[in-house]
């Protein structure tokens, strides 16, 4: 399952940089992009800013995404620590309870 995940990963890469490229490709006349209170332009290849869009779109759709798994992650972290105690009191209860079951057999009766 591991190896066709990565053979499909490899697949959308390969596809989304052939698809990037003829964009490019195809895409080299100039834009000027402006921003409100600036009064210059930035000019640049139109498929540097649609790609640049993208790529920026992508990195904090994910930025996004990690930041909200953190409180999972929190969460996750302190029931493992809570499931580590009580199976240590789990075990010790455990031990107490074969003592108590198995008495020392050098008592006198």
């Amino acid at each position: 399952m591991r190896l066709i995940g990565r053979f499909l990963w490899l697949v959308i890469t390969v596809t989304a940089v052939i698809i990037s490229m003829a964009f490019a490709a195809s895409n080299d006349s100039e834009v000027t992009l402006y921003l409100w209170p600036f009064e210059t332009g930035l000019s640049l290849p139109v498929w540097l800013a649609v790609l640049g869009a993208l790529g920026i779109g992508i990195v904090t759709g994910g930025l996004i995404v990690w930041l909200s798994t953190i409180a999972i992650r929190t969460s996750n972290w302190h029931a493992q620590k809570k499931l580590k105690k009580m199976e240590k009191r789990m075990n010790e209860a455990e031990a107490r309870l074969a003592d108590a079951e198995n008495p020392p057999r050098n008592v006198l009766r």
